[in-house]
């Protein structure tokens, strides 16, 4: 389990992102139920991510490295970025993950990565690190992205807001990431290629200052990153999954 609760806003710094952690991500992202514009912040990766070949390597990486573990060459980026906002608007937003869900479909990282964010209040009940029985139709829809492995890098990050203790935060976040991940194993998919984070209160989106706010930060953010099988095939010319 990688928890990075307490270093998120230091890997940032050594990014070399100086705005807090939601703003960075909010000023990175697109979203194609609002359609807002704007290009992506940039993040510089470590060496150490583009040289991670295995998946026992790829478990030493920190979130941001993971996020920028296959760099991509121009022309597979523009390839990658099609197909990347064809499969966000055809399969994932106007099936699932829609508004009346209260799901959010965006592109992330200059639209190279799709990021779903479900609330954790359809996932958990208040307090809870069992998942609902009516969770998994959310999470089923992203077992589609684990059959073929490093087609997909799945990074599955838990947030909170900031009501409890600190350690009650992060042992929260931690035991639904937990819960989530091992939701998955059990449904015998192929795990290699999903990472589990749990960022405790770390990351708000908005001010912590409503009721309706605090529900807003509690959710579940999943990063489709492109795995070195999509960018083999983008190389070729074709993206085939």
């Amino acid at each position: 389990m990688k928890s990075l609760s307490k270093n998120f806003s230091l890997l940032l710094l050594a990014a070399g992102l100086s705005l807090s952690p939601a703003v960075a991500f909010a000023q990175s992202k697109k979203t194609f139920k609002v359609g807002a514009s704007g290009q992506a912040e940039e993040v510089v990766s470590a060496d150490k991510a583009a040289k991670a070949e295995t998946s026992d390597d790829l478990d030493e990486l920190n979130f941001i490295e993971m996020v920028n573990s296959v760099p991509l060459d121009n022309k597979s980026a523009e390839l990658i970025r099609k197909f990347q906002e064809k499969e966000g608007r055809n399969r994932l937003f106007s099936r699932e993950y829609n508004s009346k869900n209260n799901c959010t479909v965006e592109t992330f990282r200059n639209k190279e990565v799709l990021l779903v964010t479900i609330p954790a209040a359809s996932l958990f009940a208040p307090n809870a690190t069992e998942l609902r029985s009516d969770a998994a139709a959310l999470l089923a829809p992203l077992k589609r992205y684990l059959k073929d492995p490093d087609m997909y890098r799945v990074l599955m990050v838990m947030h909170t807001d900031n009501t409890g203790s600190e350690v009650y935060r992060d042992h929260l976040t931690e035991e639904r990431s937990k819960a989530v991940a091992d939701w998955f194993a059990d449904q015998d998919c192929d795990t290699t290629y999903l990472f589990p984070y749990a960022f405790g209160d770390d990351m708000p989106l908005v001010e912590n200052n409503s009721m309706s706010n605090r529900m807003r930060n509690r959710r579940l953010e999943v990063y489709l990153v492109p795995g070195k099988k999509m960018l083999e095939q983008a190389k070729k010319g074709r993206i085939v999954f």
